[in-house]
């Protein structure tokens, strides 16, 4: 499944990197081995400076044309076993799970950025959107990597958490 995504941001201040690509972006959502992952690539390296929040990767997914939407993710279940709640029930305002991992691959520093321990928030954002920050405790390691990515691992259960919400909100 691929969902729009009009921005894509991944800030580590205390390895000065941010990671966005450069306009909207496709996330691919897919299956391997059993876990489900979301993943956006081709994105740059940009040094930064000044920004003394807090780490993570920031999202924002395109719920528009809602039907469509609601298709894709509604076949995208069926394909992988995932059972939808009935769309009839209503979700909270906002999504929190915990991803198996959540990380980067950083070329211009051959660095790998990852968390173990980290929460996903999800919630609705402007004009048919949702936003998505994955926070916590990222760590840095050297590795040799080809493209500037974004990785995030998610149990079918939570997966399924959050594609009711996302479908829930493209309504």
């Amino acid at each position: 499944m691929l969902l729009h995504c009009p921005r894509v941001q991944a800030l580590f201040p205390q390895d000065r990197i941010r990671l966005e690509h450069d306009g909207p972006v496709w996330m691919h959502w897919t299956e391997h081995g059993g876990t489900l992952i979301l993943k956006v690539g081709d994105l740059q390296f940009t040094e930064l400076a000044g920004y003394e929040g807090e780490s993570g990767l920031f999202l924002e997914v395109e719920l528009t044309p809602g039907e469509d939407v609601v298709q894709e993710i509604e076949g995208f279940a069926a394909e992988h076993s995932l059972t939808l709640p009935p769309p009839a029930s209503p979700p909270a305002s906002e999504c929190v799970i915990q991803p198996i991992l959540a990380a980067c691959h950083v070329p211009a520093r051959k660095k790998f950025i990852f968390a173990e321990k980290s929460l996903l928030e999800a919630r609705p954002g402007p004009a048919g959107s949702a936003v998505i920050a994955v926070k916590g405790e990222f760590r840095t390691c050297p590795v040799p990597c080809q493209e500037g990515d974004l990785v995030i691992h998610l149990t079918p259960g939570d997966l399924t958490r959050l594609l009711a919400h996302l479908r829930a909100w493209a309504k």
